[in-house]
C-alpha cells in the first residue's frame, strides 16, 4: 500500500528537527563542556598560583622562623655566658662582701708578750718577718680565706726600752723603733701602738677592744696574746659566761702562761719563736739607773725589800718626811743582794688648803683625794696625778681611804707576781669575803689571783 506523501515528508521532517535539536544540545553540551573545562582548567590554574604564592610565604615565613630560631638560640646561649659571667662575678663581689664583714682580731699586749729580739735587733726586716709569721700562722690555724685579718699591739715603748737596757739587749734596744716601723709597714691592718706609761694603759685598751671586738657581730675570731697577765681573766670569764666563748683563741707568749688561763678551756695558738719564751730578767752586769720617770722605790718605804724579778736591792732610812717618787737616789754601797740606795732629799709635802665637801663621800669629791698619796706618803705622778694631793684630811677620813682601797685588789698581786709592799700594801690582797663571795662563783670577782679567796 502506498504511503501518504504528506506523511512521509512529515516524518522526516520530524527526523530533521530531532536531528537537528539532538545536534544543537550536542553542540550546546559540548560548548558547555569545554567552557566548563576551560573555566576549570584556568580556576585550577589559579589555584595553583595561589597555591604556589602561598607556598612561596610559606617558605619564606620557615626562612624567617628559622631565622629566628637560630637568632633566639644565639641570643639565648649569649645571654645563657652572660648569666654565668655575673653570677660568677656577684659570687666573687659576695665573697669579697663577705670578707670585709667577716673580721678576725688580734690583740697583744707588747708589754709582756714581747716579740723575739732576735727578730727585733733585725730592725724592719725582723718587724716584717714577725708579722708575716704571725698571719701565716693564723692563716693555718683559720684557713679560710674568706675574713679580713687585723692586728693591734698595744705597749709602753719606754718600758721596755728601760727593759730591754737593764737586761743588756743593746741591739734590740737600738732597733726597736725600726722593728716597730716594720711591723706597722708589713700590712694595711698591722698596727703597734705606744700608749704610754700611764697606770695599767695597755691593760685598759686591751680589755675595751677585747669586749668590743667579742661583741661585735663582723668579728669571727678573736686571738688574744696577753697570758702573762691573769688581770685578763676577769674580762675573758665575763665573755665565756655571755656566750662568747667560741670567738675567743689564746695566743700564748711565754712558755707557761699566768695562772687561771688553762682552768678557761680556750683554744691555744702557739707561734713557734715569735716571742720572747720566758720573762726578761735584768742583768746583774748592767748598773740600774734611776729617773724621775722611772722610780725604784715605793712611796713611803721605810724598810729594806727587795723588788720582786729584779737584782736591785732597796734601802731607804726612816724619815719624818714622805719620800716622793720624784726623790732623788745615789747608791751607798753594793751588796751581794745588789745596788743599796738612799734617799738624797726629801721634798717637802704639798700645801694642803682644799676642804672635804660632807655632803660627798671621799670617792664623789672632784677631784677624789689620791689613795696612794695618802696612804703610803709620795706618789710617783706628782702634780700630774688626776687625783689630789692637797686635801686637809681627818684620821677619819684616812681610815675611811684605807677601808676602800682595801677592796680593790693589788693590780701586781692579781696578776700573778709577788707584791714588793707585801702587808703595808694599800691595796687588798684578799677579798674581804673569800670563799663566800657570790662575785666569784660567777666568776667576776676583781681578785682573781690564786689564794685570794681563801679563808
Amino acid at each position: 500500500m502506498l504511503k501518504d506523501p504528506r506523511m512521509v515528508d512529515n516524518n522526516s521532517a520530524s527526523e530533521y528537527l530531532l536531528d537537528k535539536c539532538l545536534k544543537t544540545i550536542q553542540n550546546e553540551v559540548k560548548n558547555l563542556t569545554l567552557n566548563l573545562n576551560e573555566e576549570q582548567t584556568r580556576r585550577i590554574q589559579e589555584l595553583e598560583a595561589e597555591l604556589q604564592k602561598a607556598k612561596s610565604v610559606i617558605d619564606f615565613f620557615q626562612g624567617k622562623l628559622e631565622s629566628v630560631k637560630d637568632s633566639h638560640a644565639k641570643e639565648k646561649e649569649e645571654l645563657n655566658e652572660e648569666l654565668a659571667r655575673e653570677k660568677e662575678q656577684c659570687t666573687k663581689e659576695m665573697q669579697l662582701i663577705q670578707g670585709l664583714d667577716r673580721r678576725v682580731i688580734c690583740l697583744i699586749d707588747g708589754d709582756g708578750a714581747i716579740f723575739s729580739l732576735v727578730q727585733v735587733a733585725k730592725g724592719q726586716a725582723g718587724g716584717q718577718t714577725a708579722a708575716a709569721k704571725l698571719t701565716e700562722s693564723i692563716r693555718q690555724y683559720l684557713p679560710s680565706d674568706h675574713y679580713q685579718l687585723s692586728v693591734w699591739v698595744f705597749l709602753n715603748k719606754g718600758g721596755l726600752l728601760e727593759t730591754l737596757r737593764k737586761c743588756g739587749k743593746e741591739d734590740a734596744r737600738r732597733n726597736l723603733e725600726d722593728f716597730i716601723k716594720g711591723f706597722n709597714q708589713a700590712a694595711d691592718r698591722f698596727l703597734m701602738v705606744d700608749v704610754g706609761s700611764g697606770k695599767e694603759a695597755v691593760d685598759a685598751k686591751i680589755k675595751a677592744y677585747l669586749e668590743d671586738e667579742a661583741k661585735a657581730l663582723q668579728t669571727i675570731k678573736v686571738v688574744f696574746g696577753g697570758c702573762h697577765d691573769n688581770g685578763y681573766l676577769t674580762t675573758l670569764r665575763s665573755l665565756i659566761t655571755a656566750g662568747y666563748a667560741a670567738k675567743v683563741v689564746l695566743l700564748q707568749g711565754y712558755i707557761e702562761m699566768a695562772a687561771g688561763f688553762r682552768t678557761l678551756e680556750l683554744p691555744c695558738l702557739k707561734v713557734p719563736d715569735l716571742f720572747e719564751p720566758e720573762k726578761l730578767c735584768p742583768s746583774a752586769n748592767v748598773s740600774p739607773v734611776i729617773s724621775a720617770a722611772t722610780p725604784a722605790v715605793p712611796p713611803g718605804l721605810n724598810r729594806e725589800t727587795v723588788r720582786s724579778n729584779s737584782a736591785t736591792f732597796v734601802s731607804i732610812p726612816s724619815s719624818s718626811a714622805p719620800i716622793s717618787l720624784r726623790t732623788p737616789l745615789l747608791p751607798i754601797q753594793t751588796t751581794s743582794q745588789g745596788v743599796v740606795w738612799r734617799n738624797v732629799t726629801s721634798p717637802s709635802p704639798p700645801h694642803r688648803s682644799r676642804h672635804i665637801d660632807p655632803n660627798k663621800s671621799l670617792s664623789k669629791q672632784e677631784p677624789p683625794p689620791c689613795n696612794v698619796f695618802y696612804l703610803t706618803g709620795g706618789c710617783k705622778f706628782g702634780a700630774s696625778c688626776t687625783f689630789a694631793h692637797d686635801y686637809l684630811l681627818t684620821a677619819e677620813h684616812i681610815e675611811t681611804m684605807r677601808d676602800n682601797a682595801k677592796k680593790s685588789p693589788c693590780a701586781t698581786l692579781n696578776r700573778g707576781e709577788a707584791c714588793v709592799f707585801g702587808d703595808t700594801c694599800c691595796y687588798g690582797h684578799k677579798c674581804q669575803f673569800g670563799s663566800k663571795c657570790h662575785f666569784y662563783k660567777m666568776g667576776m670577782c676583781k681578785f682573781i689571783a690564786v689564794g685570794m679567796h681563801a679563808d
